[in-house]
């Protein structure tokens, strides 16, 4: 029987500060959702998944520590240099970890091939890029296969699927969707996301984004498509003065698009450097 997606979500989020880890609870812990502003007409079936499941929850074949607020795990607001700013989550519950641009249960980098989306291969692509200094690893989805092979040799230095999120996470990039649950996806945004989810975690995403740039410290906010470009914009980080940055980019899933301008992560660092920080090691 259908019930409204407006009540699903309420009651698998209620409560949803306790998931919190203890660092962000005086920046988010007062945030009112936006229920209000989710489509009261979106119907929701009761065999539908909302994903990824609440802290201390179990998904089935969800990937380890996966859960809604993942993203604000081992890493606190004073640490944040970089802010990476996606969609939503992958549109299966096996690869949704809960962090931007993050795949789950996924051994090695050519096991990437199973899934549907390619966003994350273009998006390691200019990862690799900016590792390697060599740019023609990120020029089109044509140099995936022969970049997976150097990879494989060891000639491009890169961790395991599992391991290279926490890496970045380490070194002061928040990865953050601008929703952090789904339950229906179409390539051409599905009414649950554009109308249910992502009006719901927008006060959310829009909290971040207010105390990072009130902090006064320079950080770099690299948003990839729509969704994020509409947060940064309403959080007026696009016309923020210095040292706030903002650097925005197409989806990694319309990687053509994406190819087709500078590499953000590269930028990303010459804004660091220029404030007369470290550089992020991608």
């Amino acid at each position: 029987m259908a019930t409204r997606l407006v009540d699903a979500l309420q009651e698998t989020l209620e409560g949803w500060q306790a998931d919190l880890p203890a660092a962000w609870l005086p920046v988010l812990g007062e945030v009112e959702l936006g229920f209000d502003d989710c489509d009261p007409s979106l119907a929701f079936e009761a065999w539908e998944p909302i994903f990824p499941a609440r802290r201390g929850r179990v998904f089935p074949g969800a990937p380890a520590r996966a859960h809604i607020l993942r993203a604000f795990d081992d890493i606190v607001p004073d640490s944040v240099r970089c802010v990476v700013l996606g969609q939503d989550p992958y549109p299966e519950p096996g690869f949704a970890t809960g962090r931007a641009f993050e795949a789950g249960n996924v051994a090695t980098w050519r096991e990437l091939d199973k899934m549907f989306s390619k966003s994350v291969r273009a998006y390691m692509q200019q990862i690799c890029a900016a590792r390697t200094g060599r740019p023609e690893v990120a020029t089109s989805f044509h140099a995936w296969p022969g970049l997976v092979h150097e990879i494989e040799a060891g000639t491009v230095s890169l961790e395991a699927p599992g391991a290279v999120a926490d890496r970045w996470v380490a070194e002061g990039v928040l990865l953050l969707n601008s929703s952090l649950t789904l339950s229906r996806f179409q390539v051409a945004v599905d009414p649950h996301q554009s109308r249910g989810h992502l009006p719901v975690w927008r006060p959310l995403i829009q909290a971040v984004l207010h105390h990072l740039a009130g902090s006064g410290r320079p950080i770099v906010y690299l948003g990839f498509g729509d969704a994020a470009a509409d947060n940064l914009r309403l959080a007026g980080l696009a016309t923020a003065p210095a040292p706030q940055v903002t650097i925005q980019r197409a989806h990694p899933a319309f990687a053509d698009e994406l190819f087709s301008l500078g590499n953000p992560f590269l930028a990303c660092n010459r804004h660091l450097a220029d404030a007369g920080l470290r550089p992020i090691d991608w």
